[in-house]
């Protein structure tokens, strides 16, 4: 399943605006936003790491296909992850983030929350990605 594709198409005209919104009321300061923005009823924020680690926590699964019954596997929580990775391109095309799933409601978890990193070299999230992701291709080119 293309969960990159799926993601994109579920929020880039509804969820991708709220994003961009937070993003210009805060000047971009990811430390800002992470710590005011994204906090409300359904989602909230948290820095790790000033500068470069934050949370993302959302308290119910915020899937519509998970919602409306159509998709339980845990699998399921990629599409999740490729849409932070797509907001986060949107937001900032020239920086390159890793995102982690930490603990979903369908892997048992009481939230759903996704660990942000930012990257210094754009080469290494997606080595870490893949890494993450047990693509021996990417740890073999990584090991050498």
């Amino acid at each position: 399943m293309d969960y990159r594709k799926e993601a994109i198409e579920c929020v880039k005209d509804r969820v991708l605006p709220i994003h961009q919104q937070i993003y210009a009321k805060y000047d971009g300061d990811f430390d800002r936003i992470y710590s005011e923005g994204y906090n409300s009823k359904s989602y909230q924020g948290r820095v790790i790491e000033p500068g470069k680690v934050y949370e993302l926590s959302y308290l119910e699964c915020s899937c519509p296909k998970v919602k409306c019954g159509l998709r339980s596997n845990p699998e399921q929580c990629e599409c999740s992850r490729q849409s932070i990775l797509f907001i986060l391109s949107q937001l900032e095309s020239d920086s390159q983030f890793d995102v982690q799933i930490v603990n979903t409601i369908l892997r048992g978890g009481e939230r759903c929350t996704f660990r942000i990193t930012r990257c210094p070299e754009k080469d290494i999230c997606t080595k870490v990605g893949a890494i993450r992701q047990n693509n021996p291709q990417a740890k073999k080119n990584l090991e050498g």
